[in-house]
């Protein structure tokens, strides 16, 4: 859903500063026309420099807006440096003063079609029906009705192939020592055998696919899933698997968007089952300036452990979310949460939590691009832990560095960082780890296809 931007909106006043004669300066310039300052960001546009182009029109924004022309190249400018929710907004501005104005009609129609507004678009696109358009507009409109149609599919289906050769410096994501004072067991440092930190080579396969089915024009069901299998060279006993799968419903209606979603896992160490995961989870999605979205959740899920049953616990979380697409290809996202962790049978693992999170990415070229991000999160236990005879206080925080390197139309090489750091106050849980890993992606789309 994150193509999907809805209608920027976006008061403005003009300056009254500068008194009588700048007044009657500026009427006279706009009643004559005075088109030669939009030279050079047509100049720009047409190198391929949007962004450029657009930051150089906004400039003289609060004199020229209503002017058709100005607008109407503000709204390319914007419209191709990815700046969709003000470029619509240009457009529309186009059409306040010339409603007959055909390309920015069908450039308007065209982004509420990105957005997923798809009423607003036939609304847009009704008066061209009794018009006469020339080929390329033709063009144009055939295009923008065949989007329609696609975003109509029955049934659209996206998926992906995974893999990836690395290494980790802390597979068992354990301390340094190899052995503890544990209070709780006595004054004589214990040995922590295959718990203590181990480095290993890494490796892991996965698969997985997302479904969308259309029950009407506003309305879809949901569904995907994964599956994911680790590889360790030398420490098998901790080689990791797991399956997820999550099936929902999205539903548009008043320029927002509301999901449910029932969620599942299946967690695997050395191909036994050690944690079994179900839940759900309700969104409400606002998009904001139609460029960026904030997406409010709550989410419940309940932990079954089979081989031990007494660690069965149940978390519940409440977060916040904000994602918006920069100028240039990038993106930016960031996020809060909150909640806590309870397990009935075991008081000292229970928790209070809350966490913050931050990433984005930038395109260096056609087949480039960086991306980073950073998360932290702080859990307070409730009880006196067991071995160490306090209370657990945990701070955890980990980044990742990331490359894309578009190989083809579907290949993906994507070395990746990432480093994890766990600050506990006992030292049995305080640990660092880093892992670097190249991988290899495969995607498929079936509606570009």
């Amino acid at each position: 859903m994150s193509n999907r931007s809805h209608q920027y909106r976006n008061d403005f006043l003009p300056s009254l500063a500068g008194g009588l004669c700048l007044l009657v300066f500026v009427t006279a310039v706009f009643a004559e026309g005075d088109l030669s300052n939009l030279e050079e960001p047509r100049h720009l546009l047409d190198e391929g420099k949007a962004e450029l182009s657009a930051t150089l029109l906004e400039t003289d924004l609060l004199m020229r807006a209503g002017d058709v022309e100005y607008d109407y190249l503000l709204g390319l400018a914007l419209y191709r440096s990815g700046q969709i929710g003000k470029a619509l907004f240009a457009f529309e501005r186009v059409l306040m003063v010339a409603p007959d104005n055909v390309d920015a009609r069908l450039k308007a129609a065209q982004i509420s079609v990105e957005r997923g507004d798809v009423s607003y678009a036939r609304e847009l696109l009704e008066p061209l029906a009794s018009k006469t358009l020339d080929p390329s507009q033709q063009q144009e409109l055939v295009q923008i009705h065949s989007a329609i149609v696609a975003m109509n599919k029955p049934l659209a289906v996206r998926g992906y192939l995974l893999g990836g050769l690395g290494w980790d410096d802390n597979v068992t994501s354990g301390p340094n020592e190899t052995s503890l004072v544990i209070p709780g067991l006595g004054s004589t440092a214990t040995a922590l055998g295959t718990a203590t930190r181990d480095k290993d080579m890494v490796g892991f396969a996965e698969a997985g696919a997302s479904v969308q089915k259309a029950l009407g024009e506003d309305t879809w069901l949901t569904g995907d899933g994964s599956l994911h299998q680790g590889f360790n060279r030398q420490r098998s006993d901790v080689t990791d698997s797991y399956a997820n799968l999550n099936l929902g419903v999205l539903k548009h209606s008043g320029g927002e968007y509301f999901g449910a979603a029932l969620m599942g896992q299946n967690y695997r160490i050395k191909s036994a089952t050690y944690r079994n995961t179900v839940g759900g989870r309700l969104n409400w999605v606002h998009p904001i300036g139609g460029d960026s979205l904030l997406t409010t959740y709550v989410q419940r899920l309940d932990f079954s452990y089979p081989s031990n049953s007494l660690d069965n616990a149940t978390r519940n979380v409440l977060g916040m979310t904000y994602e918006s697409a920069q100028g240039g290809g990038g993106a930016l996202q960031c996020g809060v949460y909150g909640g806590g962790e309870v397990a009935p049978s075991r008081a000292h693992f229970s928790y209070h939590l809350s966490g913050a999170s931050l990433g984005g990415s930038i395109l260096l070229s056609r087949d480039m691009s960086l991306s980073a991000g950073a998360l932290y999160e702080r859990r307070n236990y409730d009880a006196v832990d067991a071995l160490y005879l306090s209370t657990r206080k945990d701070s955890a925080y980990s980044f990742g560095l990331a490359a894309d390197y578009q190989l083809g139309e579907r290949w993906h090489l994507i070395p990746r960082y990432t480093h994890t750091r766990n600050l506990s106050n006992m030292a049995l849980y305080d640990y660092t780890r880093n892992a670097f890993i190249v991988q290899l992606r495969w995607d498929f789309d079936n509606e570009k296809d």
